[in-house]
């Protein structure tokens, strides 16, 4: 069961069309893995479990992926066939929903992360509806904020129905809702299409929820946990900022980066203290990483174990592979998955192995392919084999 009876929608069900793609806006990856990862991630590390995924175009791309990838979660997954707006897309997730509140968020804001959707559900628990909100440098494309004079908020206007007083408001709406499901429920019955885009917005359903006079509270947060991306560009913006936020973080807790912006490290890559990272290295998925590690230019690291104290020396390429404590690799060593190099092996230049052991202490220093075999320990393997 989620905690504090909440569940969550996310809406993943636009193409995308200034992306110009064949897939889904929310399965391009950031750093290494699909958009919708990320606030997917960060609700389940918020204790909600329970998720109505709405889908669109390429939805069974999205959906095969979000259940291989999130084992533990309950995921509903209906379909939106005609893009009628959000209104429309909750409307739709609303028969889904079986908890007394839900979250709102969407597919395409992978900064969001567990702290903010946790400090949102705690601050406002006992509020009917939130709106979460942003001071934006240039606040083009988004929806203004309006509030009131007790700071809560008094209406929401979407850019292309905004008037020139209003387009000047820097605050503007994020795109992150904390509902009481019973109070959407009711008004969202009510929503137009008479506007500009001839869409169903949501954010109408504030505007009728403060005609009845509900409260609309309004949650402050900040700008680097809530963009989201329309295009490719934007899409590379946000993959700085993941990246300066991961590699500050591993930084912070012991681990040298030289050059943090040629170094890729996935959102779920765990690495100890004392390991150095030479520039231009990517390592993504679930690898970990130990202590007094040194991993030099150019290596390339994918779901894979590297114990404490090896050597990765530059260029190699590591996949699903284990590396034993004090081994060195490299240069240019390929590590196909299901290989295993035990303590203190050597593995040198233009050597591949593919689910292969090498046994402690053994060496194949230059030139050799290595397949579905096993080597015990103190071998050297010569050049050519």
């Amino acid at each position: 069961m989620s905690k504090n009876g909440i569940s969550a929608i996310l809406l993943a069900a636009g193409k995308g069309v200034r992306f110009k793609s064949s897939i889904p806006k929310v399965m391009h990856n950031l750093i290494d893995k699909p958009m919708i990862y990320y606030p997917v991630r960060g609700l389940v590390k918020a204790g909600i479990r329970d998720i109505v995924v709405v889908l669109g175009f390429g939805g069974e791309l999205v959906r095969e992926y979000l259940k291989g990838s999130f084992k533990d979660v309950r995921f509903s997954f209906v379909y939106q066939k005609v893009q009628r707006g959000t209104g429309d897309a909750v409307r739709i997730a609303l028969p889904c929903v079986k908890k007394r509140k839900f979250i709102l968020v969407y597919g395409d804001m992978p900064l969001i992360d567990e702290t903010v959707i946790q400090q949102l559900v705690k601050e406002y628990k006992n509020s009917d509806l939130v709106v979460t909100s942003f001071f934006a440098d240039n606040p083009s494309g988004y929806g203004r904020i309006i509030r009131d004079g007790e700071k809560n908020l008094k209406k929401i206007v979407e850019e292309k129905d905004a008037t020139e007083a209003e387009k000047g408001v820097r605050e503007v709406n994020a795109g992150l809702y904390l509902c009481k499901t019973g109070i959407v429920r009711k008004y969202i019955r009510m929503l137009k299409s008479n506007n500009a885009q001839k869409e169903y917005y949501f954010t109408d359903v504030f505007k009728y929820a403060i005609e009845d006079g509900v409260k609309v509270r309004v949650f402050e947060s900040r700008m680097e946990y809530l963009l989201g991306s329309n295009n490719r560009y934007e899409l590379s913006v946000l993959n700085s900022i993941m990246q300066q936020r991961i590699n500050k973080g591993l930084m912070l807790s012991g681990v040298t980066i030289l050059d943090p912006a040629s170094t890729f490290i996935g959102i779920d890559v765990t690495i100890e203290n004392d390991t150095i990272i030479y520039p231009q290295v990517f390592i993504s998925g679930r690898s970990k990483i130990g202590s007094n590690v040194r991993i030099e230019n150019g290596v390339i690291i994918n779901d894979s174990e590297i114990e404490d104290g090896v050597h990765i020396k530059p260029y190699c390429h590591i996949e699903r592979a284990v590396v034993k404590r004090g081994a060195i690799l490299g240069p240019f060593a390929r590590l196909r998955p299901e290989t295993i190099v035990d303590e203190e092996a050597h593995i040198g230049n233009f050597v591949e192995l593919k689910k292969t052991y090498i046994g402690k202490r053994s060496k194949a220093n230059h030139l050799s392919y290595l397949g579905d075999a096993k080597i015990g320990s103190g071998v050297n393997i010569g050049a050519g084999t």
